[in-house]
């Protein structure tokens, strides 16, 4: 596997610094991804008798750093490690984070930090549930969790690269490219992404029920969802404004259930020339919106998108991958971010 920043040594050479004296806490994102990739690094640091004495989910944006640095020290945390987490959503306070612990991060975002010590920087196409893998079948035997990495990497179209297929072809003869989401691996990305989006806020919830194997308790509320998504996806059909200039559709949307990302993954999926944006409030803080964007041809760069999109604006942040990124800012400035982006699709044609 090919790194962008980093070599596999690193981590080994870090998971050997880890002592008995130290208290390890496990920081990741609250998808797919990242709940698939704290369970297979509690795996490898359970292997190595490393004493876990915190496991966190966390989304990217302003101020989280500072958050969890707090949680952390009252832990008596001393080693950290960080999976599936763009530095890039709060530079400032990710520097003040990384002076205050010993930190190693395995992330696949595109990033303008700079950071390069005890950090494996992944091609975007290597979600980094699979990065972290493909780590630890080297020291430990992970079997039991390939049908998960799929889902997870089904989950961030990582199974789009042809290599990457590859290892869920060869664990599952019968997916295809075409039909990926009815296959087995995608049957469980529905089932746990789903359960992620009801239990919004306690990924540590399904983090334990993956543990235990017991997915199969998780079904009762793909339903629910799946309800509320098809709901939305007919409210974005009917309702969105639609740009030819910019070949863009946006859209501005409290759905009841935070269904926004896999109602993008099935437009773009269906239209992948256009450009997708949905708009909506950020639940736990009325002062600010945020807005997740899809372009799958890859012919704009979403990452760069969100950026222009929240130049100039006050306590914003953005960024992500070429095919698919998001943005946070105040709800004050959102006619100003839509400009911005009016401007830099009309500008790239």
């Amino acid at each position: 596997m090919k790194f962008i920043f980093g070599k596999e040594e690193d981590f080994f050479s870090f998971l050997e610094s880890v002592g008995k004296k130290d208290k390890a806490a496990i920081v990741s994102h609250t998808d797919l991804d990242g709940v698939t990739s704290a369970l297979l690094m509690h795996e490898i640091l359970k292997s190595r008798g490393i004493d876990i004495q915190s496991i966190n989910f966390v989304n990217y944006g302003m101020g989280v750093f500072d958050e969890l640095s707090c949680k952390l020290k009252k832990e008596n945390i001393s080693k950290v490690f960080l999976s599936d987490i763009n530095e890039d959503s709060d530079l400032e306070g990710f520097e003040r984070f990384r002076n205050q612990f010993d930190i190693f991060l395995i992330d696949h975002h595109p990033s303008e930090s700079g950071y390069k010590n005890h950090l494996l920087k992944s091609p975007s196409h290597d979600c980094s549930s699979f990065v972290i893998y493909n780590l630890g079948v080297k020291v430990t035997s992970l079997d039991k969790w390939k049908k998960l990495v799929c889902a997870a990497m089904i989950a961030d179209f990582s199974y789009t690269d042809d290599e990457n297929f590859r290892f869920i072809k060869n664990n599952f003869p019968d997916a295809s490219k075409e039909d990926i989401y009815n296959s087995d691996p995608g049957q469980l990305d529905k089932t746990i992404s789903y359960a992620l989006i009801y239990f919004r806020g306690e990924q540590r919830r399904i983090f334990d029920i993956l543990l235990e194997h017991k997915t199969d308790t998780l079904e009762k509320y793909r339903g629910i969802v799946e309800k509320d998504t098809l709901a939305t996806l007919g409210k974005f059909r009917q309702n969105a404004e639609f740009y030819p200039d910019a070949n863009l559709y946006f859209y501005y949307y409290n759905p009841r259930y935070s269904v926004t990302s896999i109602v993008l993954n099935i437009l773009s999926k269906e239209k992948p020339d256009n450009t997708f944006i949905f708009a909506s409030d950020v639940m736990d803080d009325a002062r600010f919106s945020k807005a997740s964007s899809r372009n799958q041809s890859g012919n704009i760069d979403m990452n760069l998108l969100m950026r222009k999109g929240i130049h100039g604006l006050e306590n914003a942040s953005g960024g992500g991958h070429v095919k698919a990124s998001a943005a946070k800012f105040m709800k004050k400035d959102f006619e100003k971010f839509k400009e911005n982006i009016l401007k830099a699709l009309t500008y790239a044609k």
